[in-house]
């Protein structure tokens, strides 16, 4: 090799980015700056002092011996001319990477000598195992990962791309991005997708496309453009997810917030939202709608006395019968309960709903067969007309529902429209409710007391203690003027109470004052029988009052005791157990409850007043009461006949038998300050205390 040649490979060999090095022999003689840089050493005698096999691991990664391995590279450049490999280095400092090596033999005055060069590729080796990653992670996720050119040619997909459309790798690749398009988009919405994308480089949203199979499917889809060094957009990436699932869940959930989930009818809200909808039509078309509200009567008889389940099933043909009786364009809701509504649409005249709601009528009272048991469903139907009875939903539903107790109270299986009467009477029942709350609030109900006597000696045994409001600006109110509501409200429970807990004082008080026994008679409301606390707070009543329970009569209509058999049988027994009297009121007017009198653990029967009224006139109403007082001598129980207005009444009553009585003949409920009056009297009867009021 000649000087100038030798010097320009010289300057090569010294500059070059590589690493270069001259081995001979198994020792370095050469190196270049590249060389000493990589390998951290300072001078190059260092590093020929160094032998080759101290600037490798032990092993290399493939855990081959590196002097093995080594000796191996060699031989295969000494037999090709030259070899290149990848190998893990070794710095002075101990730390390893990895390079590429070319080795070349090289001649050189009669020796052969190793000419390496080693090119560092820890940032290629970096790189390659992000790619490594990138495609792990691309081919394991569950989402679909497309990639096309700038024409929307497909030119990578993932396999779960392929899983999610059914097709195979190579069958898509080179296809238009659009190919697997649902059809069910137009070009509009496919227009915003592209103008997202060129001026905001993305776009997301909810699209429809096609599978191999011709099924439709719903995607959630993430377009995103790539843009190269320069800036310039160069590909288009798409990731898909399946939200197939999350559209049918979606859809059940919108089910079950709209339908009710025992009939499947539109519930409260989708009612409320179709009213709303449909009086904002009838708006802008000057058209007429109307509403129905719509009540199952007694319906509460059937859970009571069939079970829950059996009325559900009641409400399920209940509400298709309904259903069936309408137009497919108008609508059937249940509200909750046994209530439904029906919107009628698009209505010429008042003629056009009667002929509805008679339809309805007719179709719905057809008996019903549940369980073996024949159930013929009744209901009361209110209507109320858009634009005369209100134009809002909320004045609409509340005409129809008063409009509906209306019908309700004229016995049901009925319709009525609604008349601004019922509004007033609506807005006087409220101001009632209002100022009962207040009443009980400020002690203005309280009780009277009617006598209770022997009718063999004449003596004042015990009382009935009855409700009367004492209201402060209209002076005394009397019950049937306020019962109904207190039930209806169900403020009938806390005045229940208050009556038991002022009688029980009051009594308590007389008891020790005059030092006689008295038995204390006191209603309960239906509502009192079946609440879950009633033993609870009936024994909390006698403690605080001292009141003995044996001489306390809780009096239980015959009717309230023939709805749920068992849970009355359960609840009469624990009042029973905690050592009180009960009595069957207005005996002889129910439903067939002679069969379950011997099961109701009973002590007295007070036979109904309707029957003591024509005891002189009516032959049943005599035979009657002779049935019900031997009955009851033969079960060893008391009788007690109520309402008894007159002396031959009370002849006849004596000769039958009869153990007790009360009513106007003797006194009409009295307040406590002249009730205590008769007890100072002596408490016999020898005349009529008071007059009879109606």
């Amino acid at each position: 090799m000649t000087e100038p040649v030798q010097d320009q490979y010289r300057v090569l060999f010294e500059h070059s980015a590589d690493a270069m090095l001259i081995i001979d022999g198994g020792r370095f003689i050469d190196c270049n700056e590249a060389a000493l840089r990589m390998l951290g050493y300072a001078v190059r005698a260092d590093l020929f002092a160094t032998h080759p096999s101290q600037l490798s691991p032990p092993f290399q990664l493939d855990g081959a011996s590196s002097y093995d391995k080594a000796n191996e590279m060699i031989a295969i450049a000494m037999e090709r001319g030259s070899h290149r490999f990848e190998w893990i280095h070794r710095k002075r400092d101990g730390t390893d990477f990895p390079v590429e090596v070319l080795l070349t033999p090289i001649p050189a005055g009669g020796r052969l000598l190793l000419h390496v060069v080693w090119r560092d590729i820890t940032q290629r080796k970096q790189s390659e195992e992000q790619l490594r990653l990138a495609k792990y992670v691309t081919d394991s996720t569950s989402e679909g990962i497309i990639v096309t050119d700038m024409d929307l040619r497909i030119i990578e997909v993932n396999p779960a791309y392929c899983d999610l459309l059914g097709y195979d790798r190579d069958e898509v690749l080179g296809r238009n991005a659009g190919f697997a398009k649902s059809g069910r988009h137009d070009e509009v919405f496919y227009q915003r997708i592209w103008e997202s994308l060129n001026q905001a480089g993305n776009w997301q949203g909810e699209i429809w496309d096609r599978k191999k199979n011709g099924e439709v499917f719903p995607i959630y889809l993430r377009l995103n453009t790539i843009f190269d060094a320069t800036g310039r957009p160069c590909y288009y990436t798409g990731l898909f997810s399946d939200i197939t699932h999350q559209k049918r869940t979606e859809e059940q959930l919108e089910e079950l917030a709209f339908n009710d989930a025992l009939t499947g009818l539109p519930n409260r809200a989708l009612f409320h939202q179709r009213l709303k909808q449909e009086l904002t039509r009838c708006q802008r078309h000057e058209s007429k709608l109307a509403l129905l509200f719509i009540d199952l009567d007694r319906f509460k008889h059937v859970n009571d006395s069939l079970g829950h389940s059996n009325g559900d099933t009641l409400l399920i043909e209940v509400g298709e019968r309904i259903r069936r009786a309408v137009r497919s364009v108008d609508t059937v809701a249940r509200m909750g309960g046994d209530e439904f509504t029906v919107i009628l649409l698009d209505l010429n005249d008042e003629y056009t709903v009667t002929d509805v709601a008679t339809k309805i009528l007719a179709k719905v009272i057809h008996p019903v067969w549940i369980d073996r048991h024949e159930i013929i469903p009744h209901l009361s139907i209110g209507i109320s007309l858009y634009p005369r009875d209100g134009e809002s939903v909320d004045d609409l539903t509340r005409h129809a529902d008063m409009a509906m107790y209306h019908a309700k109270s004229e016995g049901g299986d009925r319709f009525h429209f609604f008349q601004e009467e019922m509004n007033r009477e609506s807005g006087r029942r409220l101001a009632l409710e209002n100022e009962m709350s207040v009443g009980l609030n400020s002690g203005q109900f309280v009780p009277y007391f009617q006598p209770v006597y022997e009718l063999d000696s004449g003596l004042l045994v015990g009382m009935e203690a009855l409700v009367r409001w004492q209201h402060p600006e209209r002076g005394l109110i009397m019950p049937d003027e306020f019962i109904p509501l207190a039930e209806e409200t169900g403020l009938i429970i806390r005045l229940g109470y208050s009556v038991l807990q002022q009688a029980c004082r009051q009594v308590k008080q007389w008891v020790d004052e005059y030092s006689r026994e008295l038995y204390l008679a006191v209603n309960l409301s239906a509502r009192q029988f079946h609440s879950s606390d009633l033993i609870e707070q009936v024994r909390r009543i006698l403690n605080e009052s001292g009141f003995p329970p044996g001489c306390l009569t809780l009096e239980i209509t015959e009717s309230m005791m023939m709805g749920r058999i068992e849970r009355t049988l359960n609840q009469l027994t624990q009042l029973r157990a905690a050592g009180l009297n009960l009595a069957i009121d207005d005996f002889g007017t129910g439903y067939s409850s002679l069969s379950y009198l011997q099961r109701f653990p009973v002590n007295t029967l007070k036979i109904d007043r309707s029957f003591i009224r024509d005891i002189l006139t009516d032959r049943n109403s005599r035979a009657i009461i002779r049935a019900i007082i031997s009955m009851a001598r033969a079960m060893e129980l008391d009788v007690i006949a109520e309402g008894v207005e007159n002396t031959d009444q009370l002849a006849y009553l004596k000769e039958l038998k009869c153990q007790k009585a009360q009513g106007y003949l003797f006194s009409r409920p009295l307040p406590a300050d002249q009730f205590a009056q008769l007890l100072a009297d002596g408490g016999e009867w020898h005349r009529p205390v008071g007059l009879p009021c109606r």
